[in-house]
C-alpha cells in the first residue's frame, strides 16, 4: 500500500494515478477495485490531501501511450519467458503487490494494447484508460523503449488472450451510485445494503459528512428508511473513515 506522502510524489512528477483498494483471499490471490471512475474523475493534490488513505495502493492510469507492461502471474512464469526471451530482463522491474508476480515495464512507442493472458500467467497492461498497481519505489525514469524481439512476440500471440477496449465508460458501482440517487435505495431487503454502498462511493469522492446527509437524503425520498438507519448508517461510516476522529 501507498502512504499519502508517496501518493503526493506521484503526482507531484506528473503521473495520472488513482486509488486502488486491495485485498487478498486464503489463498493470497489479490482482488483489486479502483474507489473512483478514473477514466473521467481525476486526482489531484487536493484530494489526496484530504482523502487518501494508507490503505489504497497507487493505481498508475495508462495514456495508451505512455508505458506497455508485461504483468507476470508468478517468478515461474516469468523465468520461462526470460528463457525465451533474454532481453526482458531490461526492462523495469517491480514486484506485483501479491508478492509472488512481476511488473516490468517498457515504453509504449508501438502503440500495444491491453491483452489478458497472451500466453498463460501473462497480461500485457498497455491500453488508454487501464491500470496498473505500482510499488511506490519503482522509478519509471530508467524505462527504455519496446525491443523489437518483444514486439514480435506480442504481435504472434495477441490473438490468443482476451483483448481489453479503452474504458471510458464509468464503472458500475459509479453507476449504481447515480441510480439510487435518482431512483432510491431499491427493493426492500437492499435497501439499507445499497445505501451503505452509496454512503462509501460519496466519502471517497470526498463528500463532506453534511453532503453525505444531503445526498443521501435526497436518494431516501424515494425510498423511506428512518431517519434513524440513515444517520446509523453515515455516522459509523464516517467514523471508520476517520478512524474516530
Amino acid at each position: 500500500m501507498a502512504t499519502k506522502s508517496e501518493a503526493l510524489k506521484w503526482l507531484a512528477a506528473g503521473y495520472d494515478i488513482t486509488p486502488i483498494q486491495v485485498s487478498f483471499d486464503e489463498n493470497g490471490h489479490a482482488s483489486k477495485k479502483p474507489f473512483l471512475s478514473y477514466a473521467t474523475d481525476k486526482v489531484n493534490k487536493l484530494w489526496v490531501l484530504s482523502n487518501w488513505k494508507k490503505t489504497y495502493a497507487i493505481g498508475l492510469v495508462l495514456s495508451g501511450e505512455d508505458y506497455v507492461v508485461f504483468d507476470f502471474d508468478d517468478m515461474q512464469t516469468l523465468k520461462q519467458f526470460e528463457s525465451e526471451y533474454p532481453v526482458i530482463k531490461s526492462g523495469v522491474h517491480e514486484q506485483s503487490v501479491t508478492g509472488r508476480g512481476v511488473h516490468i515495464y517498457f515504453e509504449n512507442n508501438e502503440g500495444l494494447t491491453q491483452v489478458i493472458d497472451i500466453i498463460k500467467g501473462l497480461d500485457i497492461k498497455a491500453s488508454k484508460n487501464n491500470y496498473v498497481v505500482v510499488n511506490p519505489e519503482t522509478d519509471l525514469d530508467e524505462v527504455t523503449e519496446l525491443p523489437e524481439v518483444l514486439w514480435t512476440f506480442y504481435q504472434t500471440n495477441k490473438s490468443n488472450g482476451r483483448k481489453v477496449s479503452n474504458n471510458n465508460d464509468l464503472n458500475d458501482f459509479t453507476i449504481h451510485e447515480l441510480d439510487m440517487i435518482v431512483d432510491g435505495f431499491g427493493e426492500e431487503g437492499t435497501r439499507n445494503n445499497n445505501m451503505s454502498l452509496l454512503v462509501w462511493t460519496l466519502i471517497s469522492l470526498g463528500f463532506s459528512k453534511n453532503q453525505l446527509y444531503a445526498v443521501v437524503g435526497l436518494a431516501n425520498s424515494h425510498s423511506g428508511l428512518t431517519d434513524g438507519e440513515i444517520e446509523k448508517t453515515v455516522e459509523t461510516s464516517w467514523r471508520k473513515w476517520t478512524n474516530g476522529n
